[in-house]
């Protein structure tokens, strides 16, 4: 599967890959982006296997 053009653009750029963002897009503030990464990272602690109650019983 492709990624489309213009979502790769605006990814790369959210990623931080590029410091120009995309035509059609407004460059986003520090702020902005610290929160985008800050609530990246709570997602990834809160979905990791440490951080879950699953309970792994082997017989």
């Amino acid at each position: 599967m492709k990624t489309p053009p213009r979502l790769k653009e605006r990814l790369e750029y959210l990623g931080g890959v590029t410091d120009a963002p995309p035509d059609g897009m407004r460059p986003l503030s520090p702020l902005a982006l610290g929160l985008f990464w800050g609530l990246l990272i709570c997602a990834i602690l809160a979905f990791s296997g440490q951080a879950s109650k699953f309970i792994y019983i082997d017989f």
